[in-house]
């Protein structure tokens, strides 16, 4: 993947005419997802038909890949099959992974863990350091019932917690729950500032009206993008480890912050150092 996912929306893997109004959108990466939205009797034939179309297209955003569990024989066939040319998608999406020993069933493929269940939690230190590991993705509703506890964002403040600890410690990508009400944009841009400002990259979107709203909250405005650019030109030409730019002291933290937010913007912060 060239850059890590902010708005990845879920599409179902037996609905492939949606591919196309999904691209024309201004969702940045698309899920398609062979589990919960394909029946069980179409599993079979949604795997093969999705196969064959992605040989014949040429999607123009990121394309994830949610199979089945793979304590099922359908996820087993999924791996079987999308295996046999890994340039189709970007990675697999892994749901209801909870035992690192389930990792040795997939090839040398990008993967993105699906947390939600309680033991995919608990073990994602173990899970979250395999090297083909690129991201990890929260799976609220399926936590939430697992938990016994209602949706609401606070309810799983801990889990989102951990997601995120682990993602810094491993060098990954983060992406939030999905947020159910289609209709209450209001309740989702709260939602998506309190995930960024937690250190999530991103938010899963199931429609694209949402896609908008998530991509706002989480990419930085115009004044952030110019304020990172100004202070990171000058530090990088600066022989100190910290400099005072517009009356604030910018240390090494503060500059790793200021980068972030350029990458986040897709611009390479090496190349204000060239300047």
């Amino acid at each position: 993947m060239n850059k890590f996912p902010i708005s990845p929306i879920f599409v179902p893997a037996n609905k492939l005419d949606w591919i196309k109004k999904i691209e024309a959108s201004e969702a940045d990466c698309i899920i398609l997802d062979l589990e919960d939205s394909v029946p069980q009797d179409q599993k079979g034939s949604a795997r093969i038909a999705l196969f064959e179309h992605l040989k014949t297209v040429e999607i123009t955003i990121s394309v994830l890949l949610r199979i089945n569990p793979l304590d099922t024989e359908a996820g087993i066939a999924d791996v079987a099959l999308f295996s046999k040319d890994s340039s189709l998608f970007d990675a697999l999406v892994l749901p209801k992974i909870e035992n690192p020993k389930d990792l040795e069933k997939i090839p040398n493929i990008p993967i993105v863990l699906l947390a939600e269940t309680p033991l995919s939690i608990r073990n994602l230190p173990l899970l979250a350091k395999d090297s083909r590991v690129v991201g990890i993705a929260l799976g609220g509703a399926d936590l939430s019932a697992s938990l016994g506890s209602d949706m609401s964002w606070d309810s799983l403040l801990f889990h989102r917690s951990v997601i995120v600890l682990e993602c810094s410690i491993n060098n990954l990508f983060s992406i939030d729950s999905p947020f159910m009400n289609i209709d209450a944009v209001g309740e989702l841009k709260k939602e998506c500032l309190l995930s960024s400002k937690l250190g999530f990259n991103g938010k899963s979107a199931i429609h694209p009206k949402q896609v908008d709203t998530i991509k706002s909250s989480f990419l930085p405005s115009d004044a952030e993008i110019k304020e990172a650019s100004e202070v990171l030109s000058i530090f990088y030409l600066s022989s100190e480890g910290a400099v005072a730019v517009n009356g604030k002291m910018i240390d090494l933290p503060v500059v790793k912050s200021m980068e972030r937010t350029l990458l986040l913007a897709g611009i390479n912060p090496e190349t204000l150092k060239e300047s």
